[in-house]
């Protein structure tokens, strides 16, 4: 009986499975015979009442992130906590961050937080191996979702940023600036994310029939060790678009360092809106990561699947803007 979902309540009492939520967790809206009605179908059914036993205050949600992206003040994934733990807040519960240590991710150690039964729900903020991620799911009874990437072929939610459709954008805003030589920089196969930023870029050039350049596909980091690297092509573009504001930066102080200037030689567009401590950052025109309705879209879906409101596993992209500031030569001028 411990499966007993909260669609099994209200197909029994012929009602919604918002109106049996709203009735277990004591919300307005629901009338004292209904809500004693629910209660009583619940324990007759073997529905595990815990989970609303002094929650109307909210969850504990568990957070996890791996260890190698946690710089305190530096770290995308840091700020992307905090934003978690602040939607948290909203919704009158308290999160629980754990960092995910290399030697526990390779052997499969899962978190404490997760072993110890400290959370109601878990949050997994960037990538981790995909191995890890189906052992969480399979051997824990609690709901998982993930943020900032997408595993494929495991039954959680994500929220991820719109790579795809952002990248576009990014491109087609250098293409509106009257560029047409136009490189990419980001190794592809890193991870998802990189890949479909790669391909929003490939969409913008083929709109306006712009074939893509041999050599101007530039990696930027060992698939290994995750160090940034850049190797300059030998025909240089009018203008580059980097997968991330981090890979903008470092591509910026090669090209100052070989006497370029940014925008009047080279223009530079990004994606993030994300760079911390580099003087770039007030130049560089780039899409924004919307890190806080993210974070809200993944704190919203795992209250409403630790209630066990259905709904059903997918991946939710949230879009956002450009942020223009001046790194782009607009040719057309």
């Amino acid at each position: 009986m411990g499966n007993v979902k909260l669609k099994d309540i209200a197909e029994a009492l012929n009602v919604s499975t918002v109106t049996v939520s709203n009735a277990l967790a004591g919300r307005k809206g629901v009338s004292e015979e209904v809500r004693s009605q629910v209660i009583e179908k619940a324990k007759e059914l073997g529905y595990d009442l815990k989970k609303y036993t002094n929650k109307s205050q909210g969850f504990t949600i568990g957070v996890i992130v791996a260890e190698k992206y946690l710089e305190l003040g530096v770290s995308f994934y840091w700020s992307m906590y905090q934003k978690v733990a602040y939607a948290a807040s909203k919704s009158q519960s308290v999160t629980m961050l754990e960092a995910l240590g290399e030697e526990n991710e390779e052997k499969g150690i899962l978190p404490k937080i997760v072993r110890d039964k400290n959370v109601d729900g878990l949050i997994i903020v960037g990538w981790i191996k995909e191995q890890y991620i189906q052992k969480l799911v399979r051997e824990t009874t609690i709901p998982v979702v993930q943020l900032d990437f997408a595993a494929h072929n495991i039954p959680c939610d994500a929220v991820v940023s719109a790579s795809y459709i952002g990248m576009y954008k990014v491109t087609r805003y250098v293409l509106e600036k009257g560029h047409r030589d136009i490189a990419f920089v980001g190794s592809i196969y890193a991870n998802e994310n990189i890949m479909d930023r790669y391909f929003g870029y490939r969409k913008a050039l083929e709109e306006r029939g712009i074939s893509l350049r041999k050599g101007w596909l530039l990696e930027d980091r060992d698939l290994k060790t995750g160090r940034i690297e850049i190797a300059l092509p030998e025909n240089m573009p009018t203008a580059f678009v980097c997968n991330s504001d981090l890979t903008a930066s470092r591509l910026y102080d090669l090209l100052v360092e070989k006497g370029y200037r940014i925008p009047e030689d080279i223009s530079i567009a990004a994606y993030d809106n994300y760079l911390f401590g580099h003087p770039f950052a007030r130049q560089l025109t780039t899409y924004n990561v919307d890190m806080a309705q993210m974070a809200a879209s993944a704190v919203k879906l795992l209250n409403g699947k630790i209630r066990g409101i259905e709904k059903r596993y997918g991946t939710r992209y949230i879009d956002s803007v450009i942020v223009e500031r001046d790194s782009v030569k607009d040719l057309n001028a």
